[in-house]
């Protein structure tokens, strides 16, 4: 399961904003249902450095000088569309602590990538080689049982080392290369987080500009 734009949304729909402390790239935003806790956060910010802690886990950031710079989005053209760059954020991304006790991942293990790659990699082959339908169905039945159904387990170890372990006496090769394979997905909860980043200052951004729009009106 991954997080969407539309289920973040409906997470803080009733949020409201405070500002604790906004002085530059100084800040201390609070993010939270007024009189509720569930799937309340709050940013902080230093001069190259910004961190996001709460309910859904604390990811820190660092790249600018005010990192509101880099994760500000509203110019890309959708003004109800929240934009995240996934790939580029993770680049940034310096610590991550998703249960409390100090560990955690932007990225987890996939069983359903891990079990199409072994796929694609079984039939590119055996059409390939031409190999004939009694044996590639021998050979399915063994993969099926050995490998796919050890990577429903949901760790890497065991799926890689199942992978490793097969063979078949007269295609020894198939699977020579799979560790070179990357079989992971970004976590629901580090999504979730960079929806609420780029939510976050554009909330923060919409505040600053009413005042002005308020004297201008």
């Amino acid at each position: 399961m991954t997080c969407t734009q539309q289920h973040f949304e409906r997470d803080v729909a009733q949020h409201q904003m405070t500002v604790i402390h906004d002085v530059g790239a100084h800040r201390h935003l609070m993010f939270r249902e007024p009189g509720n806790s569930p799937y309340w956060f709050e940013i902080l910010t230093w001069p190259g450095t910004l961190c996001i802690k709460g309910d859904m886990g604390t990811y820190v950031f660092s790249r600018l000088q005010d990192m509101f710079q880099f994760f500000r989005t509203d110019d890309r053209g959708d003004p109800k569309k929240i934009y995240i760059n996934k790939g580029y954020w993770a680049e940034k991304l310096q610590a991550v602590d998703c249960d409390g006790y100090g560990r955690g991942s932007a990225e987890r293990f996939s069983a359903e990538i891990f079990k199409r790659r072994v796929v694609e990699r079984f039939r590119a082959y055996c059409s390939d080689r031409e190999v004939d339908h009694a044996k590639r169905r021998e050979m399915w039945e063994a993969l099926r049982e050995d490998v796919l159904e050890t990577a429903d387990e949901g760790d890497a170890t065991p799926a890689f080392d199942s992978l490793m372990a097969f063979r078949d006496e007269d295609h020894p090769r198939l699977f020579e290369d799979c560790w070179e394979w990357h079989c992971k997905e970004y976590t629901f909860h580090f999504i979730w987080n960079l929806y609420a980043i780029a939510w976050a200052i554009r909330q923060y951004d919409a505040a600053k500009l009413a005042p002005q729009a308020e004297v201008a009106a």
